[in-house]
């Protein structure tokens, strides 16, 4: 009576034991899951970091060569109106030598009428010029006034692409992180698993024992 009591003790125990066990496995068997998906989530985010960097970076070298090419046109420009300043100036003096001109053919009279036509057109010819000098340089100096409020754009641009850096690779340490400490939760929960397949193991000898 006593030993079929004891039996009775073992095998409730046992039962209890391995009910808890099935629980155990569940939880160690959900646990593996979740850390298996916060491994994946965190690779696809870290993934995505690194498409990010890599299109930071070529964004960063395409802006780098337009400011680049802003600087050679400042150059240009300030050639150009360097050019028409020069044009300007001896189309100053050409119209004074044709005024000087027409000065002296009208004193001539006759005799310089046909010269005072040419220097009515040289004068004429030399307004025009200046004139044209004048649109260019008005026309360089908007340029260089959009030239330059793109500089300032771009530099204010490159200031929040250096930003978006520097949170990219504090966003990529953060999930490094994360990777490391999910991945010690994901090894730390397959160690469980084999431990409690182990004691599983254990269980269902002692049961095949007392029955």
């Amino acid at each position: 009576m006593n030993t079929n009591i004891k039996d009775m003790d073992v095998k409730s125990v046992l039962n209890n034991l391995d009910a808890s066990q099935l629980k155990v496995e569940q939880n160690a068997f959900d646990a593996i899951n979740s850390s298996d998906t916060t491994l994946n989530l965190v690779k696809e985010g870290m993934q995505c970091i690194k498409e990010l960097s890599e299109k930071i970076s070529i964004l960063n070298e395409v802006m780098k060569k337009t400011s680049g090419t802003m600087e050679q046109m400042e150059k240009l420009t300030n050639k150009i109106e360097g050019f028409a300043g020069v044009i300007g100036g001896i189309s100053n003096k050409t119209n004074m030598l044709a005024l000087n001109a027409s000065i002296e053919a009208a004193r001539a009279g006759e005799h310089g009428l046909g010269f005072a036509v040419v220097a009515n057109q040289v004068r004429e010819l030399a307004a025009q010029s200046a004139n044209s000098s004048k649109e260019i340089k008005e026309t360089i100096q908007a340029v260089q006034a959009f030239n330059n409020e793109m500089g300032s754009s771009m530099e204010a641009l490159l200031d929040v692409v250096d930003q978006q850096n520097n949170v990219n690779t504090s966003a990529g340490e953060i999930f490094n992180k994360i990777l490391e400490a999910a991945s010690i939760a994901n090894d730390v929960s397959r160690k469980m698993e084999h431990e409690i397949a182990y004691q599983r193991e254990i269980t269902d000898s002692v049961k095949q024992i007392v029955e």
